[in-house]
């Protein structure tokens, strides 16, 4: 994965600063890395981004790009937040890893030009499984903690039965085979399903996925459904025959790039202003 994807797009946009970071999580100290786009307000709203890779692979390299492009894209603060990987580290460490990034977000607020009314939870695959959890249950623990969540094509749920069903749709065969690795890595521990967690202390919600090739799109727009008849905002953008993964491929794709960009439009806009 990094050999594919990290440190390849050569077009990356200018930015005020990136720095790097470490925070403590029970696992250890994690990696994370803070996005400045120029022209953000001295303390202003901020992302907290979980990367993909099944729970298993991946890191804040591979996803270094995208969080360069989504922190320019929405003109507010981006903070990737590594986490402990499967099998080494048995789920679900990594939730209580990402619980414990967005702790110390709050804590460190202030140092970092954060306000901490106005945080955002982002990620992709994997990753948005993390961060709807951690939105979940901070906004469980205090109401609007998180104000909104973004999501690049979600895994929603490990459910061997549930992928059995769809096996012609959406590359869903080549889906299934990936989540019967994952949850091999993941040794027999249950991640339960986030289409049955839409509740309350979901905040308004922003998906893209593909189309065709992407195994994760029916579960994204039952998500949107489930969204939207609990009576919470959900916006779902799709792009005809994307791979699950294709936002990651920047530095090859067109297609990559405008998907950043629109998710992190809408992203800084809800932030900024409500909208």
């Amino acid at each position: 994965m990094r050999f594919a994807i990290a440190h390849r797009d050569r077009k990356l946009p200018r930015l005020a600063q990136i720095r790097d970071l470490d925070y403590p999580a029970a696992s250890g100290p994690r990696p994370a890395r803070l996005y400045v786009p120029i022209g953000a307000a001295a303390t202003g709203p901020a992302v907290l981004f979980f990367h993909g890779g099944g729970f298993v692979i991946s890191d804040i390299e591979t996803h270094d790009a995208l969080c360069q492009r989504l922190a320019q894209a929405s003109g507010v603060r981006v903070i990737s937040a590594g986490y402990g990987l499967a099998p080494e580290h048995p789920f679900p460490s990594q939730i209580s890893d990402a619980k414990c990034a967005f702790a110390w977000l709050i804590r460190e607020a202030a140092k970092l030009g954060i306000d901490p009314e106005r945080l955002a939870v982002a990620g992709d695959s994997a990753g948005a499984y993390l961060a709807a959890t951690v939105a979940a249950d901070a906004n469980t623990a205090r109401p609007g903690a998180v104000r909104v969540q973004a999501f690049f094509y979600p895994l929603l749920h490990l459910d061997d039965a549930l992928w059995a069903k769809t096996l012609l749709r959406d590359a869903r065969l080549i889906g299934r085979l990936a989540v019967a690795y994952i949850n091999a890595q993941l040794a027999g521990a249950a991640a339960p399903s986030l289409l049955d967690a839409v509740g309350p202390a979901t905040p308004p919600t922003f998906l893209v996925c593909g189309t065709g090739l992407d195994p994760v799109h029916p579960d994204a727009v039952l998500y949107a459904e489930r969204l939207k008849a609990a009576g919470i905002p959900a916006d779902l953008t799709t792009y005809r025959n994307q791979a699950h993964g294709f936002v990651n491929f920047t530095h090859v794709s067109p297609i990559a790039v405008e998907a950043v960009a629109a998710l992190g439009e809408r992203l800084g806009k809800a932030l900024r202003d409500g909208a």
